[in-house]
């Protein structure tokens, strides 16, 4: 099963932000171990950079880079997403490479602004529930 990882999962792992690290890092641990086919939009490797600096390049390189694929999307795809009715610009980009990149979900916190997407949206802790239950 292919997942495209929004941003703000990404961000909770590299932060380490609570409340939400623990189920973020068990998803991009199931990649990691290849259990899942996980891919990233590839604007979120400008968003980490960005958000992180310098110092996100080794995360970058030897983790999301190693465990993830980098997907884009065309402009016909953009624009069509855009005609979906999403509120924002950034998710319709998400929402173009999950479709790129065939994925089954989007795993995101923000899993609203979603809602008219074609590639049905999850929660880290959701995705884990539904699909890795313990």
């Amino acid at each position: 099963m292919i997942v495209l990882i929004d941003t703000n999962v990404v961000f909770d792992v590299i932060g380490k932000r609570q409340p939400h690290y623990a189920a973020s890092n068990q998803i991009m641990c199931l990649c990691r171990r290849k259990v899942l086919a996980g891919a990233v939009a590839f604007h979120t490797v400008a968003n980490v950079f960005y958000q992180y600096g310098r110092k996100a390049a080794p995360f970058l390189k030897e983790r999301l880079l190693q465990d993830l694929s980098v997907h884009g999307a065309t402009s016909a795809c953009i624009q069509d997403v855009l005609r979906w009715g999403l509120s924002d610009l950034e998710d319709a980009l998400q929402a173009a490479a999950a479709q790129t990149a065939g994925a089954s979900f989007i795993v995101t916190r923000n899993v609203r602004d979603f809602k008219f997407s074609r590639v049905p949206a999850l929660r880290p802790e959701e995705f884990m529930a539904r699909f890795h239950p313990r």
